[in-house]
Parts: structure tokens; C-alpha cells; sequence
């Protein structure tokens, strides 16, 4: 009688060969190392974005998001409109212990993300809610602590068991730390709260692991297990900096004091793994994965973009997969694998047929016994039944957000819940577009990306990625105009060239690509991104070798990155070294199983081989990935030719032209159709900001509103729009202002200031009673402009640092105290700038000129040739009427 079936799947999230093979090596870790040397092993290749529910979720489905629909860490209830966590109602595909279920299969689930209120179980399920609420009152009474939310739990009177068996921070005592932090008494902590905060993350962890081991204690009749552990993640993000070797800019001082705290972390989760590993028994298999890897070495970021979720520029793009036990070979590697794969293995290791609609393959290498893979159409319920949804109170809710927001991975929810909503949403489309770009999903991207960059046009990653995606989509002029906005953003920087040779490379260009490129090198001589860049300019040049030396340097920065390998490929094809090409393709397989292009160059190479039954193996899986693909089609029906497989061939050959003539012939039309559709989106956009301005008015592509043109003086207080009134004044032009402020010792010209205009935001209309005057308005009033009118608007650019200090001056003069330090006020009124220039540069209905105070001051006469240019028959005055107002002195 065949013994009965068991798996444990235990998740890491962060999880790193970099960190784990040197504790290895030095003989530490030894469940990982059970587990590698009675099984397979291997990198696991992650899924764009890198973002925790949404990898976890595909893990547990063999689904994309934009199939399962876990986008983003939070969502907009739809019922209270308010922000709340991912639960189980939010997924919209069947997950691995449902379909165990199903067949009979009992699960229990500890920890896994958007499981809060899942019901109907077949076994027992603790959501990822139980260890991630945060505490009240004192914190050092653990009896404060309040019990976690409804649906955190099924069956729900697990919680009369279970709540006590959470660990509170104030459990994790001096002894445990300094385990992770062996000179943990030489820290302030009433200046220093990391040792605080390593508490807490430790504390999620044990009181997953407490929760595990509990329900295996008390109900070891399972058959599949998962266990979610996200420590790994936090402890890294906040301790990673100070990993050996010291990163530049850290200090001796803390480097020497938290250096051993992230392999601390492995070696505290490698005890729990044992404990697991032992409750579990000889006979179940054990599979551990991670989501993503960590950068530990000399690929750690030296900048985090504040922007929602930028930590992520730490994650590594490959993770970590070992599996052992019963059914499973020992002591081989796995290649290729990837996160979707997961869902589709386990349920070939238990027998089950795995779905046609899952995006992952089956990692039949692992497994010791060569059995056929069954499918199945779907695993989908076809009545598309939802499930119920668990809820929070509003304070629960408000707390987890919280608790997110400190993480760095979602924005500061806004106390305005429209707000909030509309800011979540956007968040959850940007998530969504990238997670369709990685799945080569260009047109499902593209109006979400439109939609994220119209709210958000100062967002230079929302823009950058609008361009590139119009660029794959063949919409180049579009492309062009959104590039305008966010180089205007970017400056001359690296990042910018770097853009405009990715863009001209993709055009075509290589030439002129090029030049972006050394512009940056020059500086940067081993980014990545620039790297990858000038070796897709070499190969768009033949200049073979030069690619082939810059993608040797790539690997040598990073072995694990698959795009190096990919180029060198290429190279050597071109170069007719196919040996080479066929090596360098299967080192990318290896790493990323589920990228079409390395199938195809391998196939390619094989077919210059003569190697006709490996090159149909490779070329099949290339039109597997891309079904689409005419030259891929054309490789295959070449290799049947030579194999005597001649109907085949004549099949495939008819599909390749009939592929390549439907690109060809439907380009212009597809072209056409996009365009449209994103004209029609674009109208309705302003359709949309019209109806928020005009309630209750119907608002049509043709509404009878008449529209006004107007000329705004704009920019922050203090930036020399006074100034700019005046000389407009001089120019001619009529004022709006009306003398109650008068000057004084901070504007000795006065202010030029109209007082309604305060109320622009409560009565956008007041701005009408201006038409035909000049209208001083600062720039946080901006976005209250109502949309229907035009606008011809003078920026004034000055050093924000200028800015404040006057601003502070004024301040002092008038005996008030500011509420906020020098540097945070330079911070943020610095990216207000940015953020309105960014608005106005892609805003249909305004002309911009942007005007530098400094340079107006030093030389008047060619900011005035500027502002007449821009301003036309509406200056009536000579220039050196204007000139004369400005009074350096002053």
C-alpha cells in the first residue's frame, strides 16, 4: 500500500542563496542544509512587481495578479468606500489548499497574506493578520495587547486557543537579542529604537511559528501545510545596511554593533525551520521558498526613491526553492524555477491534474519517479461564486495601514477617505500595469499607466514607463510628449539619459542612443541599467565584441541577472560561436524559465548545430511562452523539414506567414485603434474633472461652458511673484489686486495680491471676476484652477533654500516661531515644486514659462525678452519700462 501523501511549504519571504550558501559553507543552518543535500535546490525567480501579497498570492494560485486580483497591500472597501487590508475576498482565483480540498485533501494555512476571513476550510487557517496588528497602552504589558480582528481564524473559536500564544515585544528579552546583537547594552535606546524595532519583527515571527507548531501539536492529521514567515523581509530592510562588508557611509560605530543581526535572522528561522521539519515527520516532503532575494553585497542600493513601495529597489530578482522528502530526488539543482511554478508542482506531487489557465509549469525534474503530467481546463469554479469577506474595525484597519506605511511600503494614507481612495487606487493600478508588462500584456498596461500618470504627472517611474510602454506599442509620438514631461522633471541627469538611449536604441538609433549612454558612463561606469543599455546600442551597431566585453562585465557585477547572458547570446550567434550562444541561452533558462527569448536563442543555436531534436524541444517551449511568435514558428517548421516531418512543417510554415502578415498588414490598424482608444480616454478624463467641478451639470464632449483665458503669476511665497506682478504692470497689462496687504519691511513693493482669491479652493468660479487681468496665485492653490479655462501661467523658479530662508525672515520680523525645522520645509516645498511644474508641463489647457529669479535679477532684459515672447500683443510697453522695475538691491 503506497504510503499517504504529506507536504510542508514553509515561505521566507527575502529569503537569499547570497546570505544562506556562506552560513552553509560554514557549517551553520542545518535544516536548510537537510534540505538541500536529501533534495533539490535552486534559484526561484520572482514576478514583477516585488511586492509581497500580490508573490504570495501567485505562489498560492500559479497565477498572475492580474488573474488572481491581489494588487497592492490595501484595497477600497467596496461597501465603505474606506481603505482596508487585502483579505481572502479579494482573490479572485482558486488557491492550492482550496483545490486540496476539494479532493479531499485537509490544510492548515498559518500566516499567508490576504487569508483574513477565509472560511470553509478544510482544516485550519490563521491568517497573515494574527502577527502583523501592532499593540496599544504600555508597551511593556503584553496584557494590553488586544486580541486580533474577526476572520483572523478558522474554525473562528480558534481564538478562545489561540490568542495567547502571540508574542509580544516586551517577551523578547536581553538574552534573545543579543543573540542578533552581541553588544546590545552599548546602545542608547532612548536615541536608538533599532534594537525596539528588531524586537517587534522577532516577535511576528516566533508568534507565527507558535501558531504552526501549536495546530501540529494539537491536529497532526494534515496532509498539506503552509507556513508564511515574513521576518526575513523586515529585518533585512532595516538591518541590511550594515551587513558585512560595511556599505560606504555607514558608520564603524553602528556597522560594528548590528553587523550580525541579518545572518542572525537566518539562523533563528533555520531553528524554527527544524522544529517544523521534526513535528512534520520523516515521511512528509518539505518545500521552502522565497518570494524574492535580498541585495547583500556590493549591489545594495546607495538610494531608496521615496516614492510607495521604492524599498523594493533592495529585492533581488531571484529567490530561493529546496525541497526534500519523499518523491523528491537528492542532492540535485532545479533550474528555471519561478513563483508560478509552485502551485502546479505540489499539485502534481499529490496526484492532481494541474490547470490549463495556470501561467506556471510543473517542475518535473525534482521529482525522483517520471510521471505524466494530467491537466485540467481550469480548477475555476464555473458559477464564479465570491467568497465572504472578514472584517476590521476602523481602528484595526487605521493600525495595520499603519503599521505598512512605517514599512516604507504604501504611501501615508490621507485623513480625506476620497482621498485615500482615489490615491489607493492609483497605487493598485501602477501595481497592476507592472505586474501586466511583466507578462508582456502591453495594451492591458497601457490606459492604467495613462490613468497613473494624468493623476500623478511629476511621478518621473509612472512616466517612464507610460513612454516605454506607447514605445512597445508603436505609439512613438505619444511617446515623445510623454518624455517632454518627465525629462522636463528629470533635468540633465543620468536617469534621463539613460531614458532617451533606451527610447532611441528602441527607435532604432543607435548612434544617437549612444551618446546619451557615455554621458552617463562616464560618471556611473557600472550601472546596471547603463550596462544593459550600451550593450543593446553595440549589438544595434554590430559591434559584437563591445557587447560581448560589456555584457561579461554585467555578469561579473551580477551572475545572477539574466539579461547579461541573453546579450552574450545574441553575440555569439552573430558571431557564429553557436556552441557558445546554446551555453550562455541555457544560463538564462536557468535562471528565468519563463522568458520566451532565451528558448528561442537556444533553439536558434541548435538549429545552426544541426542539433534537430534538442532544437524542437527548445523552439516548442518558446511558442509555449509566445504562441505568437512567427520566427520562433519558422525555426520549428525548418527543424521538421530536416526531420522528415513534412505535414508539420508545411503547417507551421503556412502559420508563419499568415502570423507575419497579420503584424504586418494589422500594425497600421492596431495602431489606429490604440490611439483612438486613447484619445476617448483622455476626453474622459476631462469629462471627469469637468462633472467634479460642475455637480450635477451633465458634462459632454461638447458642453456649452464658455471658456476663459487667463494669465497667472505662480510659485512659492517668497520666489519674486511680486516682483513678476510688477513687471507686467510695467508692461502694461492689468493687475487683479486690491491693497490690503500693504508692504512692508518683507516686500517694500507691496504684495500685489488679490485677498478672493484665498477662497479658490471652496468657489473655484471667483477667478472669473479676473478675466482680462493678471492674477497672482500660489502655487498650492493650482490644483483648485477650474479645468474648463485656459491658462498662460509665469512660474517662478528660486533655490528653495533662498525661499525658506525668507520665508523664516519674514516669520522672525513678525514675532512667530515656524513649525517646522529648515531642511524638512526645504524638503518638501522642494518636491510641492516639483510635483505642480510636473502638473502644469502636461496639462493640455496650460502654456508654461518657467522664469529664474536669480537670472531675472542679473540680467533683467533677457527674462523680459522671454516673458514678451510668451505674452505676445498683450505687453503694450517697451522692454526697459519692465527692465526698470527690478531693483537688485532690494
Amino acid at each position: 500500500m503506497q504510503a499517504k501523501k504529506r507536504l510542508l511549504l514553509v515561505g521566507w519571504d527575502s529569503a537569499d542563496w547570497k546570505i544562506i550558501q556562506p552560513l552553509l559553507d560554514r557549517g551553520e543552518l542545518p535544516a536548510v542544509r537537510q534540505l538541500v543535500e536529501g533534495g533539490v535546490s535552486g534559484n526561484l525567480s520572482t514576478l514583477e512587481p516585488q511586492l509581497s501579497p500580490m508573490l504570495w498570492t501567485s505562489i498560492a494560485t500559479g497565477k498572475m495578479a492580474y488573474h488572481h486580483g491581489v494588487h497592492g497591500f490595501t484595497e477600497v472597501d467596496p461597501v465603505s468606500g474606506g481603505i482596508v487590508p487585502v483579505s481572502a475576498a479579494t482573490r479572485k482565483c482558486r488557491t492550492l489548499w482550496e483545490i486540496l480540498g476539494e479532493n479531499g485533501l485537509r490544510s492548515h494555512v498559518v500566516g499567508w497574506f490576504a487569508t483574513q476571513g477565509e472560511r470553509e476550510l478544510d482544516g485550519k487557517m490563521v491568517s497573515n493578520l494574527f502577527s502583523h496588528l501592532g499593540w496599544k497602552g504600555d508597551a511593556s504589558r503584553p496584557t494590553d495587547w488586544p486580541p486580533p480582528a474577526p476572520g483572523t481564524y478558522w474554525p473562528e473559536h480558534l481564538a478562545q486557543e489561540m490568542n495567547e500564544l502571540r508574542v509580544h515585544p516586551a517577551e523578547i528579552t536581553g538574552d534573545i537579542l543579543r543573540a542578533f546583537v552581541p553588544h546590545a547594552q552599548e546602545v542608547d535606546q532612548e536615541r536608538d529604537r533599532r534594537l525596539h524595532l528588531l524586537a517587534g519583527k522577532l516577535a511576528e515571527a516566533y508568534s507565527v511559528q507558535s501558531a504552526a507548531t501549536y495546530l501540529m501539536e494539537t491536529d497532526p492529521e494534515w496532509d498539506f501545510m503552509a507556513v508564511y514567515f515574513r521576518a526575513v523581509d523586515e529585518i533585512s530592510h532595516l538591518f541590511m545596511p550594515y551587513h558585512p562588508p560595511r556599505m560606504e557611509g555607514v558608520p564603524e560605530a553602528d556597522f560594528q554593533i548590528y553587523k550580525d543581526v541579518v545572518n542572525g535572522a537566518y539562523r533563528a528561522h533555520d531553528m524554527m525551520l527544524q522544529r517544523l521539519m521534526h513535528l512534520a515527520g520523516p515521511d512528509t516532503a518539505v518545500v521552502l521558498v522565497s518570494d524574492h532575494g535580498f541585495h547583500s553585497d556590493h549591489l545594495r542600493p546607495t538610494f531608496t526613491p521615496s516614492v510607495p513601495a521604492g524599498i523594493t529597489v533592495w529585492h533581488r530578482a531571484q529567490g530561493v526553492i529546496a525541497a526534500s522528502g519523499p518523491g523528491f530526488h537528492q542532492d540535485e539543482p532545479v533550474y528555471g524555477a519561478r513563483l508560478l511554478d509552485i502551485t502546479p508542482t505540489i499539485l502534481h506531487y499529490f496526484g492532481l491534474p494541474v490547470g490549463d489557465d495556470m501561467e506556471g509549469r510543473v517542475l518535473a525534474e525534482a521529482f525522483s519517479e517520471n510521471r505524466k503530467v494530467e491537466t485540467i481546463p481550469t480548477w475555476e469554479m464555473s458559477d464564479g461564486s465570491a467568497r465572504g469577506r472578514g472584517s476590521l474595525s476602523a481602528d484595526e484597519s487605521k493600525e495595520l495601514l499603519e503599521q505598512f506605511v512605517a514599512l516604507g511600503y504604501i504611501d501615508e494614507v490621507s485623513a480625506d477617505p476620497s482621498t485615500a481612495a482615489t490615491e489607493t487606487e492609483r497605487e493598485n493600478k501602477w501595481n497592476l500595469a507592472r505586474a501586466c508588462l511583466y507578462g508582456g500584456k502591453y495594451k492591458m498596461a497601457l490606459p492604467l499607466l495613462e490613468h497613473c500618470h494624468a493623476a500623478s504627472p511629476e511621478r518621473a517611474d509612472f512616466s517612464q514607463l507610460l513612454a516605454k510602454t506607447q514605445i512597445q506599442l508603436g505609439l512613438l509620438e505619444e511617446a515623445e510628449e510623454t518624455l517632454a514631461v518627465c525629462l522636463n522633471s528629470l533635468g540633465d541627469t543620468g536617469s534621463a539619459h539613460l531614458l532617451m538611449g533606451n527610447i532611441e536604441t528602441e527607435r532604432g538609433n543607435p548612434a544617437k542612443a549612444l551618446g546619451h549612454l557615455d554621458a552617463v558612463r562616464s560618471h556611473s561606469p557600472d550601472n546596471l541599467r547603463l550596462l544593459h543599455g550600451l550593450s543593446e546600442t553595440y549589438l544595434g551597431l554590430r559591434r559584437w565584441k563591445d557587447a560581448e566585453d560589456i555584457a561579461t562585465r554585467m555578469l561579473e557585477l551580477d551572475p545572477g541577472g539574466t539579461q547579461g547572458h541573453l546579450i552574450l547570446a545574441r553575440c555569439f550567434l552573430r558571431q557564429g560561436k553557436n556552441k557558445q550562444a546554446a551555453d550562455a541561452a541555457l544560463e538564462a533558462i536557468g535562471l528565468q524559465y519563463g522568458n520566451p527569448r532565451p528558448h528561442l536563442l537556444l533553439g536558434v543555436a541548435l538549429v545552426a548545430m544541426r542539433e534537430w531534436q534538442a532544437a524542437e524541444k527548445a523552439l516548442k517551449n518558446n511558442l509555449h511562452l509566445n504562441p505568437g511568435n512567427p520566427l520562433g514558428t519558422r525555426y520549428l517548421a525548418h527543424v521538421y523539414r530536416h526531420l522528415d516531418r513534412v505535414e508539420e512543417a508545411g503547417e507551421l510554415e503556412t502559420r508563419s506567414r499568415i502570423l507575419h502578415a497579420l503584424n504586418k498588414t494589422g500594425a497600421e490598424k492596431r495602431l489606429a485603434t490604440l490611439r483612438q482608444e486613447a484619445a476617448h480616454r483622455k476626453q474622459q478624463r476631462l469629462r471627469d474633472e469637468l462633472e467634479k467641478e460642475l455637480p450635477g451639470e451633465p458634462v459632454t464632449a461638447d458642453a456649452d461652458v464658455r471658456s476663459m483665458e487667463f494669465v497667472i503669476v505662480s510659485g512659492l511665497p517668497r520666489s519674486g511673484t511680486s516682483l513678476m506682478m510688477q513687471i507686467l504692470r510695467a508692461g502694461g497689462m492689468e493687475t487683479m489686486h486690491d491693497g490690503k496687504r500693504q508692504a512692508d519691511d518683507d516686500n517694500l513693493e507691496g504684495y500685489w495680491e488679490w485677498e478672493e482669491m484665498r477662497s479658490l479652493r471652496k468657489n473655484p468660479r471667483v477667478i472669473e471676476q479676473a478675466e482680462g487681468k493678471v492674477i497672482k496665485v500660489i502655487s498650492a492653490l493650482l490644483p483648485a484652477l477650474p479645468p474648463r479655462h485656459r491658462y498662460r501661467i509665469i512660474f517662478m523658479k528660486r533655490p528653495v533654500g533662498e525661499v525658506v530662508e525668507s520665508q523664516w525672515k519674514m516669520l522672525a520680523n513678525r514675532g512667530e516661531v515656524p513649525k517646522a525645522g529648515k531642511d524638512h520645509l526645504v524638503a518638501s516645498q522642494e518636491a510641492h515644486v516639483a510635483q505642480m511644474i510636473g502638473r502644469l508641463r502636461s496639462n493640455v489647457r496650460v502654456d508654461l514659462l518657467e522664469v529664474d529669479y536669480p537670472q531675472l535679477v542679473s540680467d533683467p532684459q533677457s527674462a523680459i525678452d522671454r516673458i514678451r515672447g510668451f505674452l505676445g500683443d498683450a505687453i503694450t510697453a517697451d522692454a526697459a519700462a519692465m527692465a526698470a522695475v527690478v531693483k537688485p538691491e532690494l
